[in-house]
């Protein structure tokens, strides 16, 4: 493979380790988790079947999580087509 002058001294000076990582891994974690914090919620009231509450409380349980999260990531991920409906 033939590289160009350009391409030479890119790779010439990847080689000499020349080339620095940008280490913003703790100030892209920062936004993010301040975008998290900041979204709006709304409360809702939902009418659900009584087992089916009794198996969402022992997986959450299962899982060390509140049952609520596990219903508001399905919500979030059927909003975001991540998850679809057997209807």
């Amino acid at each position: 493979m033939t590289l160009d002058k350009y391409e030479e001294e890119l790779l010439q000076s990847v080689e000499n380790d020349e080339w620095k990582s940008k280490n913003n891994r703790e100030k892209r974690l920062k936004e993010l988790q301040s975008y998290i914090k900041n979204q709006k919620k709304k409360a809702i009231s939902i009418r659900v079947n009584e087992n089916d509450i009794y198996e969402l409380k022992k997986k959450a349980l299962e899982n060390s999580i509140p049952y609520q999260t596990i219903i508001q990531i399905l919500i979030h991920q059927f909003a975001s087509n991540k998850i679809k409906l057997d209807v």
